[in-house]
């Protein structure tokens, strides 16, 4: 079958993020949140009013924020700044489509909880690990974090260079438990799980691939990794975020190619959402724009930067770099983010 083709001509919203990423749909809330990490902010929309709040962490005990996670127990986030593992509260409420800046406050975890990229691999400040990513949690509420990348329930880093794979992936667990799953990685970012659990999906960004591992959900274990999807039907670019839907493909951004695509479980290419204005296209995720309950989950909301890979501007050649899209998937219907348990 060929590939169907959707072009987003126009954003949702031109907020022109500087690197928009790691977005979040709240179901309870029914709030979309999404990061923009060199500006070290939370932006939430509430897609039914268009009322926004922008919350400005510039303020708090280490720079940037890479990625977030809903709290499964309280409200707020867990998520991570530029080497540290942080508490956030619970967003600011959205009352205007046009917000200005709220500042506030992250926490460093308590006592034994905290957790921080170990210095043995950022003291290279030449060619050691660079900070956090990505991050998502598993189905038990486990945060995995990905270095530059960073996962939750898995969570990455990514190297100073990416293609010298000095970066970690790590799960951390409610109780506070850092295990080390992966080293040599270049850049960590997308991560998502089969409907069954029994696979794990996961983007090493330089490698151009993604990958899937084995799964055991009690054990948090991983194992027989193979590649799922390569780049070779593209012209450039790399893969980022990654998001899942109910019948288990994949989403995937494109960073570098100005789209997002869709993978069926056999890996088959299926579906191209093409953003021509808008190069590093960075993440995505499933919510709910009108319905009553918001629990339809066929709006496909999607990140973007507005900066390349060395921080410069894009916006000359590409305007709508770092703004925020969304795109109605008729037929396919999203599945939520699991949530931190602690």
């Amino acid at each position: 079958m060929p590939v169907k083709q959707i072009t987003l001509d126009e954003p949702l919203l031109a907020c022109q993020n500087q690197l928009g990423e790691g977005c979040l749909w709240d179901a309870s809330t029914k709030l979309l949140h999404w990061v923009d990490i060199k500006r070290t902010q939370i932006h939430t929309l509430d897609p039914k009013t268009g009322n926004r709040s922008i919350d400005d962490y510039s303020e708090s005990f280490d720079t940037m924020i890479t990625s977030l996670t809903l709290r499964k127990d309280q409200p707020g986030f867990i998520g991570t700044h530029t080497t540290h593992l942080a508490a956030f509260p619970a967003a600011t409420t959205p009352t205007t489509p046009n917000p200005t800046p709220v500042k506030r406050q992250s926490s460093p975890l308590p006592g034994n909880k905290q957790f921080t990229i170990p210095e043995k691999y950022t003291q290279d400040k030449k060619d050691g690990t660079d900070r956090f990513n990505d991050g998502a949690c598993d189905a038990l509420g486990r945060f995995w974090k990905l270095i530059a990348g960073m996962l939750v329930g898995r969570i990455g880093t990514m190297g100073v260079k990416p293609e010298n794979r000095k970066a970690q992936f790590y799960r951390y667990d409610p109780d506070g438990k850092v295990t080390t799953m992966l080293e040599d990685v270049g850049c960590s970012n997308g991560i998502g799980w089969s409907p069954d659990n029994k696979i794990m999906y996961y983007i090493d960004s330089p490698r151009k691939t993604i990958l899937t591992f084995d799964f055991d959900l009690e054990a948090g274990s991983i194992s027989n990794e193979r590649i799922f999807a390569t780049s070779d039907a593209f012209d450039g670019g790399v893969f980022d975020g990654l998001c899942m839907d109910a019948e288990g493909a994949v989403w995937a951004a494109r960073w570098g190619s100005g789209r997002v695509v869709r993978y069926m479980p056999d890996g088959t290419l299926d579906t191209e959402i093409v953003l021509p204005k808008a190069l590093n296209v960075t993440c995505c995720i499933f919510g709910a724009l009108s319905l009553p309950t918001g629990d339809d989950m066929q709006d496909l909301y999607i990140t973007t930067a507005s900066c390349g890979q060395d921080n410069e501007s894009l916006i000359p050649k590409y305007p709508q770099g770092g703004d925020l899209f969304r795109v109605k998937i008729d037929g396919v219907r999203g599945v939520e983010r699991f949530k931190f348990a602690a």
